[in-house]
């Protein structure tokens, strides 16, 4: 009881500090600057892959996707890269949305997710979107934390499209056999090629320097124009995947190392398997872009979030991220 009183003073508290970041902003609290694009989802027939309601071979939804940028305007900074997509042509209603950054782990509980928060506007100056003084301080004394948000960093990369996005965070997957599995899902490029904008050498030890080298000269809109300037020539394809875990129900399979995001799924072990094919072929406006609306807690009831207890708690950040959009997209849309 007291674990559930506690996540929900910190789910209240994050919602007030996103929904007037939004408010502010008039806009997103975060990945404000993004370009979209429609296609059709074809879900495939890939026998390692245990049948589903939603997931049914052969089936294909409408859909709408849409790339951003974390914090910074300025697509040639050092940033966390996002793909959401909504499994159709609405803005807001859908039977499934996922949304995905670049890395393949990410904030593992509630609590430090608010350290995070607090720590990027800390002494903030002007010209930054997320404060260095403050990431840096709290980086420096949490190396777990530097560790986790680097893994999500990439410098002017070439394309949205020549890059990896990942959930992350884990939820369910109820198969037709009656065995509850667990998902992580990524967004793969068509090619499945190297990832690009990956930071090397002394740059991949500060993540909280950000801003562009000095000597950079693509535009600060970059990656929404060639974005856009490529769908207008031709489709862009993507590899929807997903990695599986089995609940035996048994208590050799340790909960907590599961759901922590500390604790990767080895891909020899849970390899990335095939699940669909994710094909854009109309840019969007950007009115268009900006209506949608994203919501990890839009699900069907045979995928679907796992409940969190406690703010210590893994599964605590879903559990706030359904909570949280609902407040910033209000607020947003007030503003708007």
């Amino acid at each position: 009881m007291l674990g559930m009183i506690q996540l929900e003073a910190y789910t209240a508290m994050i919602a007030a500090a996103f929904g007037y970041a939004a408010f502010k902003k008039s806009g997103r609290a975060t990945h404000k600057f993004g370009a979209g694009a429609s296609g059709k989802i074809k879900i495939l027939n890939n026998p390692n892959i245990p049948a589903n309601e939603f997931f049914e071979a052969g089936k294909e939804f409408p859909c709408k996707l849409r790339h951003g940028t974390v914090s910074f305007e300025d697509e040639a900074a050092k940033d966390i890269r996002s793909a959401s997509i909504k499994f159709s042509l609405n803005d807001e209603d859908a039977p499934l949305d996922l949304i995905m950054n670049t890395g393949d782990q990410g904030f593992f509980n509630a609590i430090e997710f608010w350290q995070f928060t607090m720590a990027s506007v800390k002494n903030i100056k002007p010209d930054e979107p997320s404060s260095s003084e403050g990431l840096k301080e709290l980086f420096t004394r949490d190396k777990l934390q530097s560790q986790l948000f680097e893994e999500g960093l990439r410098r002017a990369p070439s394309s949205f499209s020549q890059l990896y996005y990942h959930t992350q965070l884990i939820n369910y997957y109820k198969s037709k056999d009656g065995v509850i599995r667990y998902a992580k899902y990524r967004l793969a490029p068509e090619d499945k090629g190297i990832e690009s904008g990956l930071p090397v050498g002394e740059d991949a030890k500060r993540p909280w320097d950000q801003k562009r080298f000095p000597d950079e000269k693509k535009e600060n809109d970059y990656l929404r124009k060639e974005f856009l300037d490529r769908i207008s020539k031709q489709k862009i394809i993507y590899h929807l995947q997903v990695q599986l875990r089995t609940d035996d129900g048994k208590s050799s399979l340790d909960k907590t190392s599961l759901f922590r995001q500390e604790v990767e799924w080895e891909a020899k072990d849970y390899p990335w398997e095939d699940l669909a094919l994710i094909i854009l072929d109309k840019g969007l406006t950007l009115e268009e872009t900006e209506k949608l609306q994203f919501n990890v807690g839009r699900q069907p009831s045979s995928l679907g979030i796992i409940p969190a207890d406690s703010p210590e708690d893994p599964r605590s950040i879903n559990h706030i991220r359904a909570r949280v959009y609902k407040v910033s997209q209000m607020m947003r849309f007030l503003r708007y």
